[in-house]
């Protein structure tokens, strides 16, 4: 069959969600224990000082990595309790069990937590310990427990201005009585569709895009809207989700787009943990679990456990590769646990090789990595897919010391349009404050684009990374 891809968008500016800055990578010097998760040797008094002390507001610090006891959490008081709250511990270790302060920084992953009667275990830069601004990266089963809200943690907006600003990116681009909307109702009169504004026609990523953004912003009703068109006009019974048909419905093609369902599955998790399983229009666990065992019996590689490009294509596109999506299925599909968890672990090996000397991933790669087709349109996407799985389970350092100071410098002065410099913006959450904040400045200066699929998708997507809105419900 042709490339789902092939005529997708001739005209399109790349949308940049400049899903901002690493407090999560901030610390640049910490002892080499907080790599290896080993426990301070002294536990410290830190988690029973009470008081704003000034201590939640360092990167390295925080409780020992194996939380052998109390220890600082984030700082010897954290904002306004006894502690902060509990310290994230060393990248291979369990987070530290401080008690007290609700708002407390982490204490970043600094340090093998030698004595942590400061907070300061390290000798990393320190960070701002704003409220609700620090990811607390979650683990195996265990979602993140707080999510980093770039716009405030890095360009220093507040709050209510960042809701803002993403509530009017909803409006604009899904408002189907709107002039820039990319979203419209029908043609039946309980469904709606995202359309792709290039080639006038509705395709399974934008579909699912649209479901994960509505999920993510609590809008069941639009949710299912979009599901219903899905199921009424481009499902094929259990098989294969046509990847394109037109705004009245007429299917353009039966195979599939395996990066659309990837979405599609893991916002119906997500619809089911949300808001259960009747009290929309389905049971989204069901759908989801269709769609699951469709993609793992018809479009991953079972050997290499690599999403294909297209089912029986034999290579894969590094845009579609989401090892967070799978960490969320393997907790879900706990009857095929084992072959997602081992899609997990692929996944992270499969974008060390695939990357180039600048970071750079092609449209088209071997499952072992090798380049088959040089980086277009769809290679914009896999800064995001790499930077959401660092922040959500900073479970690969490779991912930031690696990947985003090399794609991070040479999207310095390579990076163009709305939907590249949106997706460059979750960089922020890899690199340093100090190179990472023009990332997420560019997105908060741009506005939603105006009827402009591409550059409208990736751009709701990269505002709802850096606000910290985008949520693993499972």
């Amino acid at each position: 069959m042709s490339s789902p891809r092939g005529s997708r968008r001739s005209s399109c500016v790349i949308t940049s969600a400049l899903l901002a800055l690493a407090l999560a990578g901030c610390a640049s010097s910490g002892s080499s224990g907080g790599e290896s998760g080993s426990g301070g040797a002294s536990p410290g008094s830190g988690g029973s000082t009470g008081g704003p002390g000034t201590g939640g507001s360092n990167a390295t610090g925080g409780s020992p990595a194996t939380g052998d006891s109390p220890g600082t959490g984030g700082g010897t008081g954290g904002i306004t309790g006894t502690g902060g709250q509990a310290g994230h511990g060393g990248r291979g270790g369990t987070a530290g069990s401080g008690t007290g302060g609700s708002a407390g920084a982490r204490g970043g992953s600094g340090g093998t937590g030698g004595s942590p009667t400061t907070g300061s275990g390290g000798s990393g830069s320190s960070v701002d310990a704003g409220v609700g601004t620090v990811t607390i990266p979650g683990q195996g089963c265990t979602p993140p427990a707080a999510y980093n809200n770039l716009f405030v943690s890095v360009s220093g907006h507040t709050q209510a201005d960042s809701d803002t600003k993403v509530k009017a990116a909803y409006a604009a681009l899904f408002n189907p009585g709107g002039s820039g909307s990319i979203y419209f109702n029908g043609p039946g009169s309980d469904e709606s569709y995202v359309e792709d504004t290039y080639n006038n026609d509705v395709r399974t990523e934008g579909m699912s895009y649209g479901m994960m953004i509505a999920v993510q912003l609590d809008d069941q009703t639009k949710f299912d809207r979009l599901w219903t068109f899905v199921k009424n006009h481009m499902a094929n019974g259990k098989g294969q989700i046509a990847w394109h048909v037109s705004t009245s419905g007429s299917k353009l093609a039966t195979g599939g787009a395996p990066d659309g369902d990837e979405y599609f599955a893991t916002a119906l998790i997500f619809a089911h943990t949300r808001w259960g399983d009747s009290s929309g229009m389905y049971d989204y666990a069901s759908e989801a679990q269709w769609v699951l065992d469709m993609m793992r019996t018809m479009e991953f590689d079972t050997k290499s456990h690599i999403v294909e490009f297209v089912a029986g294509s034999g290579n894969t596109d590094g845009s579609y590769v989401l090892p967070a999506f799978y960490q969320v299925w393997a907790c879900f599909d706990t009857a095929n646990a084992d072959f997602w968890n081992a899609a997990v672990t692929a996944a992270r090996a499969f974008f060390h090789s695939a990357a180039d000397s600048n970071g750079v991933i092609g449209d088209q790669s071997s499952f072992t990595g090798s380049t088959i087709r040089g980086a277009g349109s769809d290679a914009i996407r896999c800064v995001v897919n790499i930077m959401m799985d660092h922040n959500f389970f900073d479970a690969d350092s490779w991912q930031t010391d690696t990947y985003a100071m090399k794609y991070g410098s040479y999207e310095t002065s390579h990076a163009s349009g709305v939907a590249q410099q949106s997706c460059n913006a979750t960089l922020g959450f890899g690199l340093p404050v100090s190179s990472g904040k023009a990332f997420v400045d560019k997105i908060w200066s741009t506005n939603p684009p105006n009827r402009d699929y591409w550059n409208g998708v990736l751009y709701m997507l990269g505002m709802l990374h850096v606000s910290g809105t985008f949520h693993l419900y499972y």
